[in-house]
This record gives structure tokens, C-alpha cells and sequence, in this order.
């Protein structure tokens, strides 16, 4: 009994000791580098199970014994052990994590730690993707990624944008990548999200990375996931920028006096030793000249501004978020602009501990008014380019007459038909931008959701359903303007209509399990089904008898009225597997493999088989690399993959016939039918096998890391059109399969970062750079007309696709005996027109002295990227840029060419040939001698690499608990300060004309007068309640 009582009462001292040191400790925990406290820090007691979270003010209480260990961590941060010593308060300071290794990245249907991945995957966060004042997120990622070209085909608000992976692996078919938002495929995903929207976005770039998504990988793939909800009390984050735009550098044209000079000189060139003779401009007809400079009059100073408003929150189960967006930008060039509105929310909850779903819906409206941005009107409906018109139009002639109309025809306001031989019959450009009224309206809606099941034996089961749905609105109206109507008459309505769904279902099952704490075996198989279908039509009237955008409505013109209408729709059922191994995250080996069908192709054609294989070594695991301390990560990684391309159109296995034709018969015409497009059904998939090693370094405790990939990618079976000889017909050519390109490459990536007590800089720099190279073709293909029947691109073996294929200048005739005794160029050349090498030293200029001189596809591609902060201030400087590809200056032709009284030049005015030895470049002003002297030639080629400081941002970051505000920062931004480069045209970063956009790539890089990009300064502001 003694013992007893003995027992109890030791008992008793050890809990009421136990009691007497258990204390509630108390604090915040903040991130060291900003100051801004951290919501959902997990804090635990080391070697049990309590713990808690920190709340939306970083704070946080748990109840501890004085002498305990408290484990501080949160994703993407170091994690700090602290022993207690009695405090009772204790704030922490976590800093960023420094090892690159340990970064989250998606992947193909999964995400993993940059450490395990195996492929050439890059990524961008939230932070860079927003850093830019831009209404697309694929404008923000330009210069982002090694090895990811990314341009806009014109400055135009609201204007598409080029993103080629790798090069160009495709002739005629699409280059563009696969886009995945959410686990959900999404055409035009970079257009239609708002970049406030996206958390981090993964590309693909190698076939190891992306061959799980098969048939559409060809072209790199990129995956985009959006914001969700996190732990914690609900938070309200407002961000809004708000700027003006001006253009850059203007192309200076000649004046009025220095026209006229010119014009004189032609015409006393042209008219001696002929028998027609051109009056010159003096005398009376310099009265009332004005001297306007027309490129600078349809430029505007033009707001920008974008409004974002999010609410989120979460607890242990759910999380939610729910924003909107709202982006406004009016366009430099007169009657211009584009907005959009988007409204995102989204809900994940564990409602089990085996189940978990999630909802994610999205939608969008757009608005477009456009003004011919690009071409000069051949084969398209948007007409020449407002720049264009822009540079041809006479200074001498004014905007606008004294009653405030717009002058068209000079020999209307000058009251006499010779004064539009004097400076030509171009449109005024002003008008014509004032008088289009285009509007494009897209509608979005992006839905998904999805289940996860966690099942015995290490198994879980997810299932995802989700719907891309898009309608677009096309509406031109073409009032007729100018002299006695002669622009659009008659007058004219169209409105074009498309509706496209896409639904997907994907259904995957992950096996992963650790046999003896050192084997690591990752299963994945699934299915998939993607269906797409689609619907147009497009009606046009024409002859309205009373110009009213009230009553102007298709069917009330009296005159030719057309309509078609057109469905479309497509199928691709897929089944795929992948399988990955490693010994103590040391060795990795991953296979997959993927089988498509398709309802684009036919017969035995219709399914395809792609895979990859790949392996990485973790070095620094190594015994021998335990001492080398200075090293942290050293990874080796090499992979191998088939992928495919099926990216033409749902029907090109079958031939088409289409209505609307007239055949006589017995002297009448009688409507009918005509073949309109033939097809193959022996069309089968574009395929690529790539090869792609890597090395992955970091040092200094992940200060340093560098990466560098070296790629081998050969497309095969290319999916091109036929080139068929005009006897065929009109019919469009059908599609075969045809040839081999060769993308070969490095891609390097960079950087470095140094954090100090109150502040730090980090620095990182990718480059790309390419080979690209056509090894098998049946028969040369030419692209990009430059003139009717001209072409400056050929695509052939041993060139790059597009290659510019033309005269190369040998310089300015000087003398007659400096003609004379050079190859034959015809019958009118004199001293002052341009010399052509004589290639195949015939002694005659002809299409036979046409060569290769370069393409437009950029050699190596780059960006720089300068982080600074001190205290609560930070700066952002970042550099783009791209190097070794040309430009085809086209517009010069005339411009610096001289035509039909269009203006000139300022550089071509000052540096023209005037006599022997007066210059070796610019050719004598004359209209005779245009045929020799604008021939499609490297006169006009120009290099079109570029260095561009993207953009520069100022911000500083209020610490403040006042007015319920968690977080204030104000920033100062401005976008497209500066471009160091050689080309003399308004912008370097240019695509595809209006004129080519149906040849694609090689058709590129040729500048018809071209929208350029705009400068723009913005004020922001992110607030957090």
C-alpha cells in the first residue's frame, strides 16, 4: 500500500511539473526579403504531432513546453528550426528557398520536383508573367524561355502573336504549340486567359517531356495552371495599372521641298534622250503646297489601363478563389483598340480523406476595332496597311481641306488632274483609318472538373471533364469615301459568325510505391477523348441606298448578296502509359508511350504510335562528390521520342465540291457545282524523333545554377500542299506527305543571386540558339509574294524554311563603261541603277542569279533579366532580344524606290546617287528604271536582329496594418524604352503579313509597312485587405 501511494504521488509531481512549463507561445512569421507576413506557415513542435498555421497576418499560438523546438516551413522557403529559451514571443523571418531543384514543375498530366524531371522543361511564375502591361500572356512570355521565340505579327491591340518551341518544324501545317490549361486542352489559351489568372505556366520543349501528349507535341507544349484558394482567412487582392502609349521611333520622311527636288530630278532623268517628256514641278503649280508629315499625323497618344479583383481563402479542407478582370487598350493608330472582361472562380475540397474535386469555370468577352494593320491588300479583306498609305502619301498635300473634310485626290483639291501625277492618287491615310469600322466580339467559356479517388495499394484514380467553348462576331462595314465615292463603292456589310466546343475526357490512374526505402517506382496509364466541333457563316450585302449603322442590316442592300455556312467536327481517342524509376533519387530511368487515333486521317492511317524514353544521373549524390561541398546539384539527363503533327484541316482526306458556279449550257448559265479542294486519303501523321541531353548545375547553396540542353529534331512525312502546275485547275491543292526539316540547338539558361541584410539581386539570362534546315524535299516550294508573280522565299533542301531567295546588289552602276563591261541586265540601264552579281557568270542578269541569302528565322534568341531590392524598394530591368534573321523591307520599293508620286524616303533623299562616286547604295531617282532597280533583292534585305530593353519597373512595398490593408505596393513601369538595332523599318519584331498569314512561316519576315509595337508608361498599384 505504501508503494502504492508512493507511485501515485511521483505520478502527480510529473504532470503537475509537466503543467507549471507548458506556455502559449506567440508571433509572426514574414518573408525576410519583402517583409510581407505569410499566411499558412506551418508550425509544428519537433518530434510530435501538434502544430498550427499562421493566419492571414502571419500570425500565429501554440501551446508548448519552454524548452521545446518549433519547425517553421512553407512551400517554397527554407524551412528554420528554432529552440525555445523562454520566450514567449518569437517572430520569424523565413527566407526564399535557394535550391532551384526543389521548385514544384508541371508536367505532362502531373507535376513533380524540378530535381525528378528528366526532359527540357522550363517554367515562369506568376511574378514575370504580370510584370508587363500586356493583353495576352504569350506577349509576357516573350524572352522568357530558352529556346521559345515569341513575336507579334503586329502592334495592333488585340493583334495575334507567333510562339514557335524549337524552331520551325512544319512547311505548310501549323507551327504552333499545344496549349493545356489545367489539364485541359485550349485553343488560343494565351489570348483568351488574363495573365492575372495564371500561377506558373510549364513548356514542354523536348519529345522525353512532352510524348505523353502524342499526336499534338510536334510543336512543344505548353501548360498553363491557374490561381487557386489557399489555408487561411479569406484575402482580397486588388491589382490595377493604369498608363498612356506613344510610338517609337518614327521612319522620317521627305519634306515638301526635298519632294519636289526629287520628283524634278526623275523627271529630268527620265525625259532626257526621250521622246516623252514629264512636266516638272514649278512655276504656278508649287502654290498653296502644303508640307505635312503623314507618317506622324495617324499616331495618337493612347491609354492603357487593366483592373484585377480577387477574393480567396480556404481552410484544412477547401479552398476557393473568385476573380474578375477588366483590360482597356486604345491603339497608337487612330481608330484602333481592344478590351476584354473575365470573370474566373474555382473550388477544391478533400470532402473525403479518399476523395477530393475540384470546379474550375472561366469566361471572356473581347472587343476588336481594327485598322489595316499589315500587307498591302492582296489576298486578304483588311485592304493595304494604314502605315503603308502612311509613308506613300505626299507631304504637299493636306489632311484636311478648309471646311474640315478629308482631301483625297490631290487633283481634286488642286483642281487639276496633273496634280495627281505630281504626288500620286494614294489613299489619305488619316481617312482611311477614320473611315474603317471593324469589330471583332469573342466570347469564351473555359470549364473543368474534376475527381480524384485515392485507392488501396497506393493507387489514386483521377477523372477530368472539361469544355473550351469560343463564338466570334466579325462585323465590317465599308461605307464608300473619297472622290465621287471611289473607295468601296458600293458600299457594303459583311458579318462573319463561328461557334467552336471542344470537350475533353481524361481518365488516369497513378501506382507509386518505395520498395526498401531506396527503390522509387511512379506508374501512370489513361485514357483520353477529345472531340471538337464547329460551325461558321458568313453573309455579306452590298449597294446600301441609305448609309445608317442603325438600319444597315444583311438583306437590306440592292445589291449582290452572298452567304456560306460550314460545320465542322473532329475526333481524337487516345490511350497512354508512362513509367518512372529511381534509386535513391540518384539513377532515372521513364518511359512512355501513347497511342492516337484520329479522325483527320483514314484506312490504316488513322492510328499512330509515339513514345520517349529517358534517363538522369543525380551526380552529387555520388560517394566522391560528398566533399565537394561547393557543388549543391549536378545532373545529367538525356532523352530520346517519336511525336507527331496533325495540324491541318478535318477534311483533307477527301475532295471537296462547292456551289455558287456557272456553267453554260445552250447558251445560258446554269448554277452549279465545282471542285474547290482535293484530297488524299493516303495522308498519314507528320512525325518527329528528337534527341535531347542536359546538364543541370547548381552552386553556392543555389546562388548559382546553370542549365544548358543541347537538341536534335528531325520532322518527317511533313504535311504539305502540293506544289501542282495551274494546268490542275483552281481547285485547292491536296495535302501529302513530303519531306524532312532538321531543328538543331542549344538552349542555355542562367543565374545568379545575392541576398545581403536589407536587401539582394539576382540576375538571369537565356539564350537559344538554332539551326534550321530543310534535308529532304520532292520539289521546291516559293512563298511570300512581293509583287504579282514575285515571290521572295523558296523552301528547298540544304536552305531554312522561308529562306529568302533573291539578286543579290553588287553596288551602283558608276559610268557607261562600268555597264559595259559587266553581265547583261537589259536594254535601259544607266549609270545610277543597281548592279546584280552575275552568279552563274553567264553574262546575263537572270532568275538563274537568284540565291539564298538568309531567313527570317531568328539564329539565336534571348533575354536578360536584372532584380534588384533594398528595404521595401525594388527594381526589375529586362532585356529581350533576337539575332542572325532578316527582314524583306518591302514597302521600300516604293518608298525608296520611286513610283508613281508616292513620298520618299529622308535617307534615300540625303544618300541617292547623284553622279559617279556620289554613293554605292542608293540608286538614282527615276520612274524607268523601277524594273531593274526594285527588283525583289538584297537591296531590300535587311538584318533584322534586335536588342530591346522590354521593360523597366520601379516599385516600393508598404509595410502597413492600417485600414485593414495587409500590403501596399506602388510601381512605376515603362515597356519598349529602346531597340538597339540595324533595321531601318519601324519595328524588327515582326511575323507574317495580312497578305501571307495562309503560307505561314515561309512567308515570314516580310514588312509591308507594318503596325509597329507601342511604347508605353504605366503607374500600378497591388493592394492586399
Amino acid at each position: 500500500m505504501k508503494r502504492i501511494f508512493l507511485l501515485m504521488s511521483l505520478f502527480a509531481f510529473v504532470c503537475l511539473a509537466n503543467a507549471q512549463t507548458q506556455s502559449t507561445i506567440t508571433g509572426k512569421v514574414k518573408d525576410a526579403a519583402t517583409g510581407e507576413f505569410l499566411m499558412g506557415v506551418n508550425v509544428r513542435v519537433d518530434g510530435t504531432t501538434t502544430g498550427t498555421s499562421t493566419g492571414l497576418d502571419g500570425d500565429y499560438s501554440i501551446k508548448v513546453s519552454d524548452n521545446a523546438t518549433l519547425i517553421f516551413s512553407y512551400m517554397g522557403y527554407e524551412t528554420q528550426k528554432i529552440k525555445l529559451n523562454g520566450q514567449k514571443v518569437l517572430n520569424v523571418a523565413l527566407g526564399e528557398k535557394t535550391e532551384l531543384m526543389d521548385e514544384v514543375v508541371v508536367v505532362g498530366y502531373t507535376s513533380m520536383k524540378r530535381r525528378d524531371v528528366l526532359g527540357a522543361v522550363s517554367k515562369i511564375d506568376s511574378k514575370s508573367i504580370n510584370a508587363l502591361p500586356v493583353s495576352s500572356t504569350a506577349q509576357a512570355l516573350q524572352g522568357r524561355i530558352a529556346g521559345v521565340q515569341v513575336s507579334n505579327a503586329t502592334g495592333a491591340p488585340g493583334a495575334g502573336v507567333s510562339v514557335r518551341v524549337r524552331g520551325v518544324g512544319s512547311i505548310s501545317s501549323s507551327n504552333d504549340p499545344l496549349y493545356i490549361v489545367d489539364g485541359i486542352p485550349v485553343e488560343d489559351a494565351l489570348n483568351s486567359i488574363s495573365p492575372g489568372d495564371i500561377e506558373n505556366i510549364s513548356v514542354l520543349k523536348d519529345a522525353s517531356s512532352a510524348a505523353i501528349y502524342g499526336s499534338r507535341a510536334n510543336n512543344g507544349v505548353v501548360l498553363i495552371t491557374t490561381k487557386t484558394g489557399k489555408k487561411g482567412k479569406a484575402q482580397i487582392t486588388y491589382h490595377g495599372q493604369f498608363g498612356f502609349q506613344t510610338h517609337a521611333n518614327l521612319i522620317e520622311m521627305a519634306n515638301t521641298a526635298e519632294y519636289i527636288d526629287i520628283y524634278n530630278q526623275a523627271v529630268d532623268a527620265d525625259s532626257a534622250g526621250s521622246s516623252i517628256k514629264r512636266t516638272r514641278l514649278a512655276g504656278d503649280y508649287l502654290n498653296g503646297l502644303a508640307d505635312v508629315d503623314h507618317v506622324a499625323s495617324i499616331f495618337q497618344t493612347a491609354p492603357i489601363y487593366s483592373q484585377e479583383l480577387s477574393v480567396s481563402g480556404g481552410n484544412d479542407k477547401t479552398n476557393y478563389m473568385i476573380s474578375g478582370t477588366y483590360f482597356n487598350q486604345e491603339g497608337i493608330i487612330r481608330n484602333s483598340g481592344y478590351n476584354r472582361a473575365t470573370l474566373r472562380a474555382n473550388i477544391n475540397s478533400d470532402v473525403k480523406n479518399w476523395l477530393k474535386v475540384g470546379f474550375n469555370m472561366s469566361g471572356s468577352l473581347g472587343n476588336t476595332r481594327s485598322v489595316s494593320s499589315s500587307g498591302d491588300g492582296y489576298g486578304n479583306s483588311e485592304g493595304g496597311s494604314v502605315v503603308r498609305y502612311a509613308m506613300f502619301r505626299n507631304p504637299a498635300i493636306p489632311i484636311k481641306d478648309g471646311a474640315g473634310q478629308y482631301i483625297d485626290k490631290p487633283s481634286t483639291y488642286f483642281g487639276n488632274s496633273i496634280y495627281d501625277t505630281f504626288f500620286g492618287d494614294g489613299y489619305n491615310p488619316v481617312a482611311l483609318a477614320e473611315n474603317t469600322d471593324r469589330k471583332k466580339t469573342e466570347e469564351g467559356l473555359f470549364s473543368r472538373i474534376y475527381a480524384t479517388f485515392k485507392l488501396p495499394f497506393n493507387l489514386s484514380w483521377t477523372n477530368n471533364f472539361g469544355i473550351d467553348y469560343k463564338n466570334y462576331k466579325y462585323k465590317v462595314y465599308n461605307a464608300s469615301w473619297g472622290d465621287d465615292n471611289r473607295i468601296n463603292n458600293p458600299n457594303s456589310v459583311t458579318v462573319d459568325h463561328s461557334r467552336n466546343l471542344g470537350w475533353t475526357f481524361n481518365t488516369l490512374l497513378n501506382w507509386n510505391k518505395t520498395f526498401n526505402e531506396v527503390h522509387n517506382l511512379s506508374v501512370m496509364a489513361g485514357f483520353e477523348a477529345i472531340r471538337s466541333t464547329g460551325e461558321s457563316m458568313s453573309n455579306s450585302d452590298q449597294d446600301f441606298p441609305v448609309w445608317n449603322k442603325d438600319v444597315l442590316y444583311i438583306g437590306g442592300g440592292t445589291g449582290e448578296k452572298v452567304s456560306k455556312e460550314s460545320e465542322y467536327s473532329s475526333t481524337l481517342a487516345s490511350f497512354f502509359g508512362q513509367a518512372s524509376y529511381d534509386y535513391r533519387s540518384r539513377y532515372y530511368v521513364s518511359g512512355t508511350i501513347r497511342r492516337d487515333g484520329s479522325s483527320k486521317f483514314v484506312g490504316d492511317n488513322r492510328w499512330g504510335t509515339f513514345y520517349s524514353a529517358s534517363a538522369g544521373w543525380n551526380i552529387e549524390q555520388e560517394a566522391f562528390m560528398q566533399d565537394v561541398t561547393v557543388i549543391n546539384k549536378l545532373k545529367l539527363r538525356a532523352g530520346y521520342g517519336s511525336i507527331g503533327n496533325q495540324n491541318i484541316g478535318n477534311y483533307a482526306y477527301s475532295d471537296i465540291y462547292s456551289s455558287n458556279y456557272n456553267y453554260p449550257f445552250g447558251g445560258t448559265s446554269v448554277s452549279g457545282y465545282a471542285q474547290t479542294k482535293l484530297g488524299n486519303p493516303n495522308l498519314k501523321w507528320e512525325t518527329s524523333n528528337q534527341f535531347n541531353v542536359g546538364l543541370d548545375l547548381e552552386l553556392l547553396k543555389g546562388s548559382f545554377a546553370f542549365s544548358v540542353d543541347f537538341y536534335n529534331k528531325i520532322t518527317k512525312d511533313m504535311l504539305v500542299q502540293a506544289p501542282l502546275p495551274p494546268s490542275i485547275g483552281d481547285a485547292e491543292p491536296y495535302w501529302i506527305n513530303n519531306g524532312k526539316v532538321l531543328n538543331r540547338g542549344v538552349d542555355l539558361e542562367f543565374m545568379y543571386r545575392k541576398d545581403y541584410k536589407d536587401g539582394g539581386f539576382d540576375v538571369t539570362l537565356n539564350a537559344g540558339f538554332l539551326k534550321n534546315e530543310v534535308l529532304a524535299l520532292n520539289a521546291p516550294i516559293v512563298g511570300g509574294r512581293v509583287d504579282n508573280g514575285i515571290y521572295a522565299t523558296k523552301t528547298e533542301v540544304g536552305y531554312p524554311i522561308g529562306s529568302f531567295f533573291m539578286y543579290e546588289m553588287d553596288g551602283i552602276f558608276q559610268n557607261e563603261a562600268e555597264i559595259l563591261t559587266s553581265a547583261y541586265q537589259g536594254a535601259n540601264i544607266k549609270p545610277g541603277d543597281v548592279k546584280f552579281v552575275d552568279q552563274d557568270n553567264n553574262g546575263t542578269i537572270d532568275e538563274n542569279d537568284r540565291v539564298h541569302v538568309g531567313s527570317a528565322i531568328p539564329k539565336m534568341t534571348m533575354g536578360l533579366t536584372l532584380n534588384g531590392y533594398w528595404k521595401g524598394f525594388d527594381l526589375n530591368i529586362f532585356f529581350q532580344g533576337a539575332f542572325g534573321q532578316k527582314i524583306y523591307n518591302q514597302i521600300l520599293t516604293d518608298s525608296e524606290g520611286f513610283y508613281r508620286g508616292f513620298n520618299v524616303t529622308k535617307r534615300y533623299y540625303d544618300n541617292h546617287w547623284t553622279g559617279e562616286g556620289s554613293t554605292n547604295e542608293y540608286p538614282r531617282a527615276s520612274w524607268s528604271a523601277k524594273s531593274n532597280n526594285a527588283r525583289v533583292s538584297t537591296r531590300f534585305l535587311e538584318d533584322g536582329s534586335y536588342m530591346r530593353l522590354k521593360n523597366i519597373q520601379l516599385g516600393y512595398t508598404f509595410k502597413t496594418n492600417h485600414w485593414g490593408i495587409d500590403r501596399l505596393r506602388l510601381y512605376l513601369s515603362a515597356t519598349n524604352l529602346f531597340t538597339i538595332t540595324k533595321y531601318s523599318g519601324f519595328d524588327p519584331e515582326m511575323t507574317v503579313s495580312a497578305n501571307s498569314t495562309s503560307e505561314g512561316d515561309r512567308a515570314a519576315g516580310i514588312d509591308w509597312g507594318t503596325y509597329p509595337a507601342a511604347r508605353t508608361y504605366t503607374f500600378g498599384v497591388n493592394l492586399t485587405f
